[in-house]
């Protein structure tokens, strides 16, 4: 009986020291890491990290969770959360108020406080948001306009014929206000409101969430309720009646990010202007009966950033249009081709509108932008000349990262180079023909450069042969070559790209050697011709040196008769 007892105490620490293996790692870590399928059916407080790795499952049925101060669930790729009924809360939440920036008479931001109880005299006390101020901004109560300045701004009444107090509050251009808290002062008794206590109009939750959700696998919510939890995502979120209360926006951190909002699922006290922030390609289901912070808060936005245009030269001029809040968008393409948009920096491409925007022609907006070039030129298309702009316009902006703009540009390879005629017995000079082909979309005036393939020197040719040839054609440059050495010679000719372009044969280009070309060239008749005019030259100076000492000497002659 004894051993059987030491048997399964044995048995029962061994179990113990495996699920405690198996589900948490050393107590000093602060970390508990999920392994296995583990359910939890009470309330718990979480002080660190909980992990879901990779083939864990952590099941929460009808339990308050509370989270202290940068505590975090992190549910690793392949891992599972599943609440059932069950709270995630923190011990601290958000409880500022911050306007949208809006001042026009609709879209103002405002707070109702209830003053049915007090009769007459009352004060009322508002206190700005932490690390703000009220300077400049403008208070609207009624039909009077107060002016507003450092952290707090207080109003008194004499006397109350109404049930509750609309204040309206405009920032210093625009900039939007923030509210911590409203003292009401009545008969010497003081009530004291949080910000988001009261009711409230075009005004969002502010302040910090104290802990947060990292999901890179899957998270499941069932009837149940997120309070002020910084969550991002990269996998997979689902939830079906539930409520994220100060919670938002939810960032989906990847293109394969998924949300799927189901059964009256309900969004609460965002802390921006959307319920859910998003990569280009995330997918949002939002179904019809979910319902959003409302407001002028959107349900969601999808940004891009780091997005560029790649062009194949520098300093092209394009302008997009399109673009979300701005009308027209001018740059110039870089030292390499590229020009980021808009600097690079994230931008919204598609909002869905909250219910209550009023200015929100559809459900949705998506960007639907076009880019068009407007300077694209280089040497082979200069200014005033035949040719036209490179590059195109209403070219279509998508969500790819990188947009190539290589429309309307030509493409010139070499097909031949040979001489005119016989080329066994060249002499003084011969006609070389060049032949190009443009495979291009755009027509290019350009010009080559010709070398002696022995030795590499510069060959004797017209100055820069060029040619014009239209976009799809073939075409000729017809060009002299003169040589003064006997022997076999081959030419050597490359074309000349534009110095604007990043890539050397980005429009083609290349070098391209001819046919052997036989020089027979009469060296003692070549010598000749050039020592005959220096003896003509020599002679004709004797000549005139001796016309001139037999002038000199009968002019002498002359003299001495006459004395």
């Amino acid at each position: 009986m004894i051993k059987k007892q030491m048997v399964i105490l044995i048995l029962t620490m061994f179990i113990s020291g495996q699920m405690i293996i198996g589900n948490s790692m050393a107590e000093n870590t602060n970390e508990i890491v999920i392994e296995s399928d583990i359910t939890w059916t009470e309330d718990q407080e979480i002080d660190g990290t909980v992990r879901i790795v990779d083939g864990g499952k952590l099941t929460i049925i009808n339990s308050e969770i509370t989270f202290s101060t940068e505590s975090k669930l992190i549910i690793d790729e392949g891992g599972f959360v599943v609440l059932e009924s069950s709270t995630f809360t923190s011990d601290s939440i958000p409880t500022d108020l911050v306007g949208y920036g809006y001042c026009d008479d609709f879209n103002r931001s405002t707070i109702t406080i209830d003053i049915s109880t007090y009769d007459n005299d009352f004060e009322i006390i508002i206190d700005s948001a932490s690390g703000t101020n009220f300077n400049g901004a403008t208070a609207y109560i009624g039909e009077e306009i107060f002016m507003m300045n450092n952290s707090q701004f207080s109003y008194s009444s004499q006397s109350n014929d109404d049930d509750e107090i609309l204040i309206g509050i405009c920032g210093y251009g625009s900039t939007p206000v923030g509210i911590s808290s409203i003292t009401v002062i009545h008969n010497g008794f003081s009530n004291h409101y949080l910000a988001s206590e009261l009711q409230y109009r075009n005004m969002m939750i502010s302040g910090l969430r104290e802990y947060s959700l990292e999901i890179f696998g899957n998270f499941s919510l069932h009837n149940s309720s997120i309070v002020a939890a910084e969550i991002s995502s990269t996998g997979k979120i689902n939830a079906f009646s539930s409520i994220f209360s100060r919670s938002g926006p939810i960032l989906l951190n990847d293109n394969d990010a998924s949300i799927s909002l189901n059964e009256g699922t309900t969004f609460d006290g965002s802390l921006d202007d959307h319920d859910i922030r998003a990569m280009p390609e995330s997918n949002i289901h939002w179904s019809n009966d979910t319902v959003g912070s409302g407001d002028l808060t959107d349900k969601w936005e999808r940004r891009i950033k780091g997005q560029y245009i790649q062009f194949d030269a520098v300093w092209v001029e394009y302008q997009i249009k399109g673009l979300y809040g701005v009308p027209t968008y001018t740059n110039f393409s870089g030292n390499d081709g590229i020009s980021y948009i808009d600097g690079g920096r994230e931008r919204i491409i598609e909002i869905g509108w909250s219910d209550d925007n009023i200015w929100a022609m559809e459900d949705t907006w998506k960007e639907e932008a076009v880019i068009n070039v407007i300077k694209y030129r280089t040497a082979w298309n200069p200014e005033n000349s035949v040719i036209g702009n490179y590059g195109a316009s209403g070219i279509k902006l998508t969500n790819d990262k990188i947009t190539i703009i290589d429309q309307n540009t030509p493409d010139i390879k070499w097909l031949s180079l040979k001489s005119e005629g016989d080329g066994n017995e060249a002499k003084g000079s011969v006609v070389m023909i060049g032949e190009v082909v443009n495979e291009g979309t755009a027509a290019a005036h350009f010009a080559i450069s010709c070398y002696l393939n022995s030795t590499g020197e510069s060959a004797e040719t017209n100055n820069y042969p060029d040619a014009l040839v239209e976009a799809g054609e073939i075409g000729e440059i017809v060009f002299d070559w003169r040589n003064s050495k006997s022997g076999a010679e081959e030419l050597k000719c490359v074309i000349l790209t534009p110095m604007q372009i990043v890539d050397e044969y980005a429009f083609g280009g290349g070098n391209i050697t001819s046919e052997t070309v036989n020089w027979q060239i009469n060296e003692e008749a070549g010598g000749l011709s050039y020592i005959m005019p220096i003896i003509i030259v020599i002679i004709i100076g004797i000549i005139g040196i001796g016309y001139i000492l037999v002038n000199r000497a009968n002019l002498d002659h002359e003299i001495m008769v006459e004395d």
